[in-house]
């Protein structure tokens, strides 16, 4: 036990010591947001955007240490509530820089931000994640090119309410991903306007829930590397048994979800069953995937952290 708390006031310490010239948001509030609140993570401002000298955040635990570390959700391990994304609270921040601040040193703002208001406390590791290849099959590529939509969407409501075209997904326009789970044991999401590097990068996350080893329950998610050669947009369904599948995690919440509509009958397979994800791809597709050599990612193991901040 006293070793336990001399490692921990050796890594506050150096932490402490790294803050003192680490760089920092001019100023910041953060406040607990209220009860009822929207469960959906939204970050605007900051470098890039019209407003550069402001980011604004409502905002998680977990979302937020994923913007701070530059990492997705299974590359943070931690303390049990980290996970519990349904009774995880919310934050509403907002802080100001200069307008001239790079990506990279809002991360550090953030890794400040968290240190000095949550008291946070955490270390590196590397740890190996499973790896994949997506490749064309060799039947071809069953994609449909398309030229990106300069008028986008972008707002849940006017998405969620349009009428139905004939695939049974919302017939808007812009790039965005739909998911329409039906009753039975299987996921359908809709890609529009993807890339296959970014569709590869989510792609792994898909396994992992297809798997029942989904990144909520602490599994680390393989790592799905593009090897297509395909650099047009696309807009494509893929749909597969998907029987210990959770909701999305914040790693792929940048679309939209319908829970229930008048889509067509789904793709199975001769004998009524639905496909495994990696024959979906295969099929429905015209891709493979390839098992390769493990992944070294960087992780952030939380050692220390506070549920709630410091006052203003």
């Amino acid at each position: 036990m006293l070793r336990a708390i001399t490692i921990l006031l050796a890594g506050f310490l150096l932490q402490a010591a790294c803050l003192a010239e680490a760089p920092a948001f001019d100023a910041a509030s953060v406040k607990v947001s209220g009860p009822g609140v929207s469960k959906t993570p939204l970050l605007s401002g900051g470098p890039g955007t019209s407003d550069p000298g402001r980011f604004r955040a409502h905002i998680n635990m977990s979302s937020m240490l994923q913007a701070a570390f530059g990492v997705n959700v299974d590359q943070i391990k931690g303390p049990a509530w980290l996970r519990d994304f349904s009774a995880m609270p919310f934050y509403d921040i907002i802080a100001t820089m200069p307008a001239d601040t790079t990506k990279e040193q809002v991360e550090k703002m953030l890794q400040s931000l968290l240190a000095e208001r949550f008291h946070l406390i955490w270390h590196h590791e590397t740890r190996y994640f499973p790896g994949y290849e997506l490749v064309v099959d060799k039947g071809g590529p069953k994609l449909k090119e398309v030229t990106s939509d300069p008028d986008p969407i972008g707002d849940p409501r006017v998405v969620t309410s349009a009428r139905l075209g004939s695939d049974g997904f919302p017939a808007v326009p812009g790039p965005r991903t739909i998911g329409w789970r039906p009753l039975t044991a299987h996921q359908r999401i809709k890609y529009q306007e993807w890339s296959m590097a970014a569709f590869a990068s989510h792609l792994g996350f898909l396994i992992g829930n297809a798997l029942g080893k989904s990144a909520t329950d602490g599994f680390l998610q393989p790592r799905v590397f593009d090897k297509t050669g395909l650099a047009a947009k696309y807009t494509f369904i893929l749909e597969y048994a998907c029987a210990a599948c959770a909701p999305l995690t914040p790693a792929f919440s940048a679309g939209d979800r319908l829970d229930a509509g008048n889509a067509p009958p789904p793709f199975a397979s001769d004998d009524g069953g639905f496909p495994d994800i990696f024959v979906a791809v295969q099929k429905q597709l015209g891709l493979r995937l390839n098992k390769a050599a493990d992944v070294p990612m960087n992780v952030i193991v939380v050692e220390s952290l506070d549920k709630t901040p410091t006052e203003n």
